[in-house]
């Protein structure tokens, strides 16, 4: 791949007008930046154009609500491609129910799972890079702000992220058929520093 790719400048001015459209109250610059950090770590991997194209838009297609997803998806289809929008999707989050509600933290990481277990491995590329900078951001805020911060950012406690850094985890080493498994490796690590920083901000509370 290039250094410049248009279709990659096309995919992250894209995100600016629809992701941040659905931006909650109050979302911070780290969220906004969150495509483009997870196109960062994709390109970093070597990981096809095609893969961080759908990187940088699975995020716009997971906080749109399933009832205004479809003609999002056309028009993703139609500007970069069928095989971007399969891997975006195929790396969804299933964070709403059929009403369009947000479903409850663990039934969501549960199915979550089972998808990590079959998906595409270039929509595995995705799913950890992703996982990735959500890591790396929430270390970094507990070293500064400890560990009310976490409260603030994600629906979990700290026993539910370590559970779901273990499972996924234990998943991800199951799938042989991944071409990027050294990826892996930077998961393992960042995750163990994530639960480190974790134990010792609850000891200090």
């Amino acid at each position: 791949m290039h250094g410049y790719s248009d279709r990659i400048n096309h995919a992250l001015a894209f995100a600016a007008k629809y992701y941040g459209a659905v931006a909650p109250a109050g979302a911070g610059m780290d969220y906004l930046a969150h495509p483009a950090n997870v196109a960062i770590i994709l390109a970093r991997y070597g990981c096809e154009q095609v893969t961080v194209v759908g990187g940088i838009l699975h995020h716009v297609l997971e906080e749109t609500g399933p009832d205004r997803r479809p003609p999002l998806e056309r028009k993703i289809a139609d500007k970069f491609g069928p095989v971007a929008l399969a891997i975006a999707r195929d790396a969804l989050e299933p964070k709403y129910d059929r009403r369009g509600r947000e479903r409850p933290w663990q039934p969501c990481k549960q199915e979550y799972l089972g998808q990590l277990a079959t998906a595409e491995p270039r929509a595995l590329d995705i799913c950890v890079a992703d996982e990735l900078h959500a890591c790396g951001s929430t270390i970094t805020g507990l070293r500064r702000l400890g560990v009310e911060y976490l409260r603030t950012l994600s629906r979990a406690g700290s026993e539910q992220t370590v559970w779901w850094y273990r499972s996924m985890l234990e998943v991800l080493e199951a799938r042989s058929d991944w071409p990027h498994r050294d990826m892996l490796s930077e998961l393992r690590l960042m995750s163990t520093d994530l639960v480190r920083s974790l134990r010792l901000s609850e000891e200090e509370m």
